[in-house]
């Protein structure tokens, strides 16, 4: 046997790491520095060259995400990666660009910051504590039911939200909604009837939406 192919036998036999696979090739192996923060995840390389989060096997209810691991950016939560985790707080880096359906649902958060995100998913936040919410300004879609009974009684809609999908905060005490100057935007499943009539009949303009006793009324426009 050749000195090369023994080298490889010894170090197989010593129990080399193996990484997982993907579509795009072998999974990078995390810094140092991140092995801590990234253990407990469960990771895939997708398809766009980024990593994808789908699953979690830790106990932190204070959750950090990374922008990176293995050098390479963390673009996609995947489906139900966080579901049913106990998590009160989490930090989504700008990285983050799609969020899947049921990625966060039914844990304890309270508020949710969505920096960089153009996707939303079903169900993502559903079940949750929120009452307090960030959206994206690239923001373009969120899914049926994603922040389906929370506690959100105001929202800002991003300037580029063109879908909202059906139930999509339903199950939330809102009384304001804070909307930009975008006539493209889809309302009649996301919202409340009463709500998307009234903004409708206003000829959709920007501005803030006020509920007080079941009633809606625009109670300042934004500049053009």
């Amino acid at each position: 046997m050749k000195k090369r192919e023994l080298f490889l036998v010894v170090l197989f036999c010593l129990g080399l790491p193996v990484f997982a696979q993907s579509v795009s090739g072998t999974l990078p192996e995390p810094e140092p520095s991140e092995a801590a923060n990234t253990g407990s995840f469960v990771l895939l390389q997708n398809r766009f060259g980024g990593i994808t989060i789908t699953g979690y096997k830790g106990s932190e209810k204070v959750l950090v995400i990374p922008e990176t691991i293995g050098g390479l950016p963390v673009t996609i939560i995947g489906n139900k990666a966080f579901y049913r985790k106990d998590i009160s707080v989490v930090t989504i880096p700008e990285t983050v660009v799609t969020i899947e359906p049921m990625a966060f649902a039914e844990n304890q958060l309270q508020s949710a910051d969505i920096p960089g995100c153009a996707s939303i998913g079903y169900e993502a936040f559903a079940g949750n504590q929120l009452s307090s919410l960030v959206l994206a300004e690239r923001l373009s879609s969120i899914g049926p039911r994603a922040f389906i009974n929370n506690k959100l009684s105001a929202i800002t809609l991003p300037p580029k939200i063109t879908n909202i999908g059906k139930d999509a905060f339903a199950g939330n005490p809102l009384s304001s909604i804070t909307v930009g100057e975008n006539r493209n935007l889809f309302t009649s499943q996301g919202f409340e009837p009463s709500f998307v009539n009234y903004y409708v009949g206003t000829g959709r303009k920007a501005g803030v939406y006020i509920k007080a006793e079941r009633i809606w009324s625009l109670r300042e426009e934004k500049d053009p």
